[in-house]
């Protein structure tokens, strides 16, 4: 029998654990005999992600009953802008007084962009928002804590930002930081449960796969917001890659079974994964904090986790997947049996299954893919492989790339009306 949930959990380097107390029950109703006083409104969030930028409207609604106030995203999808590129990669290295001219143009850019019908916005919805709020994730926080990273160019975005949407977006209510990656777990656990019917009582987990980061989130014996535990280390996609395999330097000893472009034969899956299960996942907390957990539906959040849902097709015979649907699910043995298929294999041939696999992608200036589908699938199949026991059926399902933006949009900690 599995232990019982513990509260408390001990610290170790690149981890952040917390029983987050003390927060409002998202599902709770309002007082029998009081009807909510319902009004609608529009957030804006911006994801300062390590890869790119995100910008997205979410019209939400707003229950005021007698003791609480409670906001849900309607079904009407976010209007969404993205950028490419991480701000805090632009911006690191140089000086406060530089920072505003490197992020101002993207600023205009995006919230141009999301009044301009031609560029697919909504100046209806644009017109309407009621605050914004713009986190930064992985780029901004410290490797070594997975906190916060102050140094002064990053509070010098903070604070144009702060300044653009006061001043020229005439925005009264900004909200512009660096967030942990244990609010970003929590975060991301709050948007999936937005898009969970109400009927549906049964608590679920999550995992999130950013560039610098890895996020868990599960709740304990409800679906109760101040019942949810989660985890988040520094160990994220980019950040294990150029750790093994730096731009300039030698490659680690063992890595070339995951990334070794010029020999695919050196290339191999379980070797790979061996790899990253005793250099990687190999004392994570987060595989420790599932285990405590009896096993429910998991979702897999972010887009290099939706990139293998929508790019490869699900099991074996791996027949063509050139439709953009999403599989329904992956076992953790199929992703692996995957990576150990696809790590032997020229792009040419991966192709013939999974064209639109991302690292097929060629690179505009050198005119060569990336080489990395073998290590992609591994890490992948690793760090699923690591939070197994907690998975419901021994599947993961596609839970969507904005998640943590959405459970911002709809938290007090940003927004007051909710």
């Amino acid at each position: 029998m599995r232990p019982r949930p513990l509260r408390l959990f001990s610290t170790v380097p690149f981890v952040c654990l917390l029983s987050l107390l003390g927060f409002p029950d998202e599902g709770s109703p309002n007082e029998v005999g009081r009807p909510a006083e319902r009004t609608e409104s529009v957030h804006l969030v911006l994801d300062l992600g390590s890869s790119g930028t995100r910008f997205c409207m979410y019209p939400v609604t707003v229950d005021k009953g007698q003791d609480q106030k409670r906001c849900r995203v309607t079904s009407v999808s976010p209007v969404c802008f993205k950028l490419s590129g991480g701000i805090a990669a632009l911006v690191r290295g140089h000086s406060q007084e530089e920072v505003p001219s490197l992020i101002l143009p993207k600023l205009r850019q995006a919230w141009e962009a999301l009044g301009d019908v031609q560029k697919k916005g909504n100046p209806q919805l644009r017109e309407r928002i009621q605050g914004v709020v713009a986190l930064g994730t992985g780029g901004f926080r410290s490797p070594s804590t997975n906190l916060p990273d102050e140094r002064r160019e990053f509070q010098a975005v903070w604070s144009e930002i702060a300044r653009f949407f006061k001043e020229e977006a005439k925005q009264e209510q900004v909200v512009a930081r660096t967030i942990s990656g244990l609010e970003e777990a929590r975060l991301a656990w709050l948007g999936v449960s937005q898009q969970i019917p109400a009927t549906v009582r049964d608590s679920f987990a999550i995992i999130e796969v950013g560039g610098a980061s890895i996020q868990f989130a599960t709740s304990g014996r409800s679906l109760a917001y101040q019942d949810l535990y989660a985890a988040s280390e520094y160990r994220g996609q980019d950040y294990v890659f150029h750790k093994f395999a730096p731009p300039r330097g030698a490659t680690a000893l063992g890595f070339d079974a995951c990334f070794h472009p010029e020999d695919r034969k050196r290339q191999d899956g379980p070797a790979c994964m061996a790899f990253l299960r005793a250099n990687v996942f190999s004392g994570s907390s987060i595989n420790q904090l599932a285990y405590h957990f009896s096993p429910r539906r998991l979702y897999g959040l972010g887009a290099p986790w939706l990139g293998i849902f929508a790019d490869y097709p699900a099991g074996p015979p791996w027949a063509l997947k050139n439709d953009p649907a999403y599989s329904p699910k992956l076992s953790p043995g199929n992703l692996a049996r995957l990576a150990e298929k696809v790590c032997k294999l020229s792009d040419e041939e991966i192709a013939a299954f999974a064209p639109n696999a991302f690292d097929l992608r060629k690179n505009p200036a050198t005119g060569e893919g990336s080489g990395k589908a073998c290590f992609t699938l591994s890490y992948h199949a690793g760090f699923l492989e690591s939070v197994a026991m907690i998975s419901q059926d021994a599947a993961l399902l596609p839970g969507g790339d904005d998640q943590w933006a959405r459970g911002a949009a709809v938290t007090h900690e940003f927004f007051p009306d909710c």
